[in-house]
């Protein structure tokens, strides 16, 4: 039996950077029933067809590992998971590559400048023609795919092969950006960003970063709108290029035929070495800057793409444009051993010229062989490392524990920052090499959120199994019993564990997991009755149980055929999508950190409880309404508590939960569940905190500074400057890279959700690419403080289709800063802050805790490219026209208008720390969803004409 999936499944993703364990511990659940048969009445259908039908069936998530230029590969070609979950440790046997290895050594990294995926790069390159093994035998694999599949099914969007093409024949000319294949006005990248244009009188030199622009007075000319950026070919003195800003999406691929299109640029941009200049402004969220010379006015414009790696692929681009060259080294630092790796020519299997060469004549197979090669590139640079350090036999120990470890990989450091090499950085590494300027590259093991925690008295608790279900709450979100003609209003709710929150929903929002073994009735939808009856009263949820250390259907041993394990697989991805609709559904949630204990019901403990009497009043098979209806009104009220099912949440407030469950065994499976839950999340919230002052800390030690400097040292220290510094991986693990989780981030937050309103404190929650936003404090209609026992949900923010900037770019929407004078540092506007909550500190300026996302408000109608081909040729059409076919029905995509301003969501953290890891993980958030866009086919919604 073949134990193989295709890598571009689900869980072939999710073991690319977490353990099968790691799998195990953070996908499985708890479901505390039963499910009443009043919510069947109305559910059944949907539920059964759902979890028992093909329903879970659906287009996987994840692009392939290794991208093949093919469409459909056989079973018997694609790597087992297995081999998936051992390629690490593999790389470490079988690397054996030579290069030179310096300990301690200083950086000899420079830009490498070249571009990625969409662009053609004016760079000199020497094509080599050496390969590594690993490579070649990529290459072999590739090539007898294609051999038995026939002719490689590759398809690019026009946008996509025109740019391919043209980067293909520069980098076959070896970077003569004056090559006579190129003629002027011919496309050679292009991406949607926004952008903003300032102006000043002062004069700027060849560096112009945040550091920098603390010392120059701007002024803006035009706020914050979206363009299509584009780049073409400009024979002008010495400039080989033009910038230029379109708000139309129909965009001519050669500047000469201006007649096609009704929209000229609204702003040209000459790239000339002698009065052009390009830096990386943010290190942070990538903003780019591009600034002019006229006269005695400077001209900056302030580029950003939605997705980091495509920023830091333009920057190198527009470098290269300027005529700055790359060098051939490229230093990895492994922390962990104290050394420094030089690598000579990284990325020598890139430049492969034959099938550049294939490539720049528009062969769809070489377009799609070179992207291959180029998404590999990260992948060489692990194992040549790995193969450098196997060389030496002091560090054997090392190497044999990350190999044990299993999961190796490069990222990114500044300062006290890590950024993992993953997904369209690692994919297009060989453009994102440029943040060596500002960055350090470093082979690490691959480290996730913990799963075991320290209790205060020093015993180790590991994390508990998350935990669902019905229950009906008897108090109001004031901790109080609400009454209505002298009875207790109660409300059905269904409750669901996520990290440290115990989030709720109302029933028609839910989605019980299925049972473990739910009889198929012949393709019949079994009743209410026969399906309540089959679901036990506690069943576990487990996608990813273990057989040792693998996971348990994926071993060759269980006699599972390749059908059923893709069955599994769909089934696990169906279960984490179940989880994520759960949490972007809910109305609210309580804070289990807040939780001081979980008991039995205590009668007295609210007043009023006199007047209730013991009973089985409230019915648990109740009648849910269907999902379509609000559901938001009581759903009853009672004068009866059965008090053998009813339990009570004491919260650290004097606040009290009172929850109802099925029986009295469900009862007690829900104490004893939550209160191991509360127990373990305060434990780790509590070492969370301790962790992010104790980097601090270690920090200020190395560096010799205070507290108010490090806000500064953090955005705008020189990389040489904080060479000694220290970043966490535990603090930036890859849980919410792998999306382990689906909480990928939490906390607190200061929003201002239009730029003239104040900052009101909330709670936070990012999961599945949304922002939700929870209230923080209940106030009367006096504004006096109330106690609380939850967070109500009061808005969510789609990040689909916004644009992420920070720092001092944030300073027009703060409108209203901190202005104090200190003093004792003159200059310094922000006093020292301290938050009782968990004792955290901070000194830092406004502008430096500050983000804001943005996002498109008014919509226009586009034809796009998927429906209407301008750039077919005419014989096409005349073909269809002679065999008498219709003509096809344009159909319409609504889309962001492009040069109009949009909405700024304005968010302040409490520290410099803690807005860059929001900033990080948003961006995480951000390039997945435009990833999952472009897969789709959306794309940047552009259409080209000739």
């Amino acid at each position: 039996m073949s134990s193989s999936l295709p890598p571009e499944s689900y869980t072939a993703r999710r073991l690319e950077h977490a353990t099968p364990e790691h799998l195990h511990l953070t996908s499985r659940r708890t479901f505390i029933g039963p499910i009443p048969e009043g919510w069947l009445k109305n559910h059944r259908k949907q539920w059964y067809r759902h979890y028992i039908s093909n329903g879970v069936r659906r287009a996987p998530t994840f692009t392939a590992v290794t991208p093949l230029p093919s469409g459909d590969v056989p079973s018997a070609q694609a790597p087992s998971l297995q081999a998936i979950e051992e390629r690490d440790g593999s790389m470490l046997r079988n690397s054996g590559q030579s290069a030179v290895l310096s300990q301690n050594a200083t950086s000899q990294t420079s830009l490498l400048e070249s571009s990625g995926r969409q662009a053609a790069e004016p760079e000199e390159m020497a094509p080599s023609a050496a390969s590594t093994q690993a490579r070649q035998s990529d290459r072999s694999r590739i090539n007898r795919v294609i051999a038995k599949t026939g002719t490689a099914k590759v398809r690019f969007n026009d946008a996509a092969k025109i740019q391919l093409r043209a980067r293909a024949q520069r980098l076959a000319a070896k970077g003569n950006f004056r090559s006579n294949k190129v003629k002027d006005g011919e496309m050679l990248k292009m991406d949607r960003m926004l952008v903003r244009i300032d102006i000043t009188q002062q004069a700027i030199g060849a560096d112009f970063d945040e550091k920098v622009s603390l010392g120059v007075e701007t002024r803006t000319l035009d706020k914050w709108r979206e363009f299509m950026v584009v780049c073409r070919k400009h024979s002008e003195d010495d400039a080989q290029s033009i910038l230029q800003l379109y708000q139309t999406r129909v965009i001519s691929t050669n500047a000469t035929e201006e007649s096609k299109t009704k929209k000229k640029p609204k702003a040209q941009i000459v790239l000339s070495p002698r009065k052009t200049w390009v830096d990386l402004y943010s290190s942070l969220d990538k903003t780019l800057c591009v600034w002019t010379l006229e006269g005695s006015r400077t001209t900056i414009y302030y580029l950003r793409p939605q997705s980091g790696a495509t920023s830091v692929e333009w920057y190198t681009f527009l470098r290269a444009a300027l005529g700055m060259r790359r060098t051939t080294t490229l230093q990895v630092n492994v922390p962990d051993l104290n050394v420094s790796l030089r690598l000579e020519d990284p990325f020598s299997n890139v430049e492969h010229e034959k099938t550049l060469a294939s490539a720049a004549e528009g062969n769809d197979e070489a377009l799609a062989q070179a992207v291959n090669d180029e998404k590999g590139a990260a992948g060489m640079i692990v194992s040549r490392c790995l193969g450098m350090l196997k060389e030496s036999p002091e560090w054997t120990d090392v190497l044999n524990a990350w190999a044990q470890y299993g999961r190796v990989g490069l990222a990114w450091k500044r300062y006290d920052r890590l950024e993992w090499v993953h997904g369209a950085v690692e994919q297009r590494m060989y453009g994102t090499i440029a943040m060596a300027k500002t960055h350090d590259l470093e082979l690490r093991p691959k480290h996730h959120y913990p799963v075991s925690a320290i209790s205060r008295k020093g015993a180790k608790l590991e994390e508990p199994s998350p935990i669902e279900g019905f229950l009906i709450r008897l108090t109001s979100e004031t901790g109080q019993e609400q009454k209505r003609l002298g009875r207790t209003v109660f409300k059905r709710l269904y409750f669901a564990s996520q990290n440290q929150y115990l989030v709720f929903l109302r029933p028609a929002r839910a989605r019980p997991p299925p049972p473990p073994k739910m009889d198929v009735m012949n393709g019949n939808i079994p009743s209410s009755a026969q399906l309540a009856q089959q679901t036990s009263l506690t069943y576990e949820v487990d996608p990813y149980s273990l057989s040792g250390q693998h996971i348990s259907w994926l071993n060759a041993g269980e006699g599972m055929t390749t059908e059923e394990r893709a069955a599994r697989d769909n089934e696990a991805e169906a279960e984490a999508r179940r989880n994520y609709d759960m949490l972007l559904g809910c109305d609210g949630f309580i804070n289990l950190c807040d939780v001081q204990r979980v008991r039995k019901m205590h009668k007295g403990a609210i007043p009023g409880d006199q007047n209730i009497d013991q009973g089985s009043d409230v019915d648990f098979d109740f009648e849910a309404p269907l999902p379509e209806s609000s559901g938001r009104i009581p759903d009853g009220t009672t004068s009866e508590v059965d008090e053998d099912r009813t339990f009570e949440l004491v919260m650290k407030n004097g606040m009290i939960v009172r929850l109802q469950a099925y029986n009295k065994s469900a009862r007690q499976e829900w104490i004893k569940r939550l209160r191991n839950l509360a127990k373990y999340w305060t434990s780790r919230a509590k070492e969370d905190m301790d962790m992010l002052k104790s980097v601090r800390e270690q920090n200020l030690e190395a560096l010799q500074i205070d507290e108010r400097a490090e806000a500064m040292v953090g955005s705008f220290a020189y990389k040489w400057e904080v060479s000694q510094s220290y970043a966490s991986p535990t603090m930036y693990n890859m849980c919410g890279i792998s999306q382990c989780r689906p909480i990928h981030l939490s906390g607190l937050l200061f929003r201002k959700p239009r730029r003239h309103t104040t900052f009101t404190r909330c709670p936070v929650i990012l999961s599945d690419g949304h922002l939700l936003v929870f209230q923080d404090t209940l106030r009367s209609r006096s504004g006096r403080k109330k106690k609380q026992v939850q967070h109500e949900r009061v808005a969510a923010i789609s990040l689909a289709g916004c644009y992420l900037y920070s720092g001092l770019l944030t300073e027009n929407d703060l409108l209203y800063q901190n202005r104090t004078f200190d003093s004792d540092m003159p200059g310094h506007h922000a006093l020292p802050r301290v938050y009782l909550e968990d004792g955290w500190t901070s000194t830092d300026e406004d502008a430096m805790t500050t983000f804001v996302v943005w996002h498109a408000q008014s919509k226009s109608w586009f034809r796009s490219s998927q429906y209407v081909d301008d750039v077919r040729k005419k014989e096409d059409s005349d073909a269809k026209e002679l065999k008498g076919e219709g003509r096809k029905t344009t159909k319409l995509k609504r889309v962001s208008q492009l040069g109009v301003t949009g909405r700024s969501v304005v968010f302040k953290a409490r520290s410099r720390a803690e807005r860059d890891h929001w900033v990080m993980a948003i961006q995480v958030e951000i390039e997945r969803l435009a990833a999952a866009e472009e897969r789709a086919g959306g794309g940047q919604d552009v259409r080209l004409v000739e």
